[in-house]
């Protein structure tokens, strides 16, 4: 069984606009190359408390960005009104996300509880 990795990784270009990370391509791309050639077949290890603390992490920036563009906003020092508008949509979308997410989590975990409850 193939697995994909996924990188929900923030990336900033020079104009300091946001763009997704290409590296889930990347490496599925490079797995399916080593599968392919017979390669390290070996996925690598990334835990469940690391991945939630970076996601965390990465929606507490997009917050604390947008709280800044608000801010440059309301002093006057924003030309384009869109990127407050954008900054703090990204920032809305990851924290519903990361909610929904904590959500479901609950769920599963109260779901067990009564299980073995």
């Amino acid at each position: 069984m193939e697995r994909l990795l996924l990188d929900f990784s923030t990336v900033y270009n020079k104009n300091g606009t946001h763009e997704i990370s290409k590296s889930v391509y990347n490496s599925h791309t490079t797995a399916s190359k080593e599968i392919l050639s017979g390669e390290n077949t070996e996925t690598p290890k990334i835990s469940f408390e690391d991945l939630l603390t970076d996601s965390i992490k990465n929606v507490n920036s997009l917050q604390l960005n947008a709280e800044k563009k608000v801010r440059d906003l309301a002093i006057g020092d924003v030309d384009d009104i869109s990127e407050v508008v954008l900054a703090s949509s990204r920032a809305d979308t990851a924290l519903r996300l990361v909610m929904e997410i904590r959500n479901k989590f609950l769920d599963a975990y109260q779901a067990l509880s009564r299980i073995t409850g």
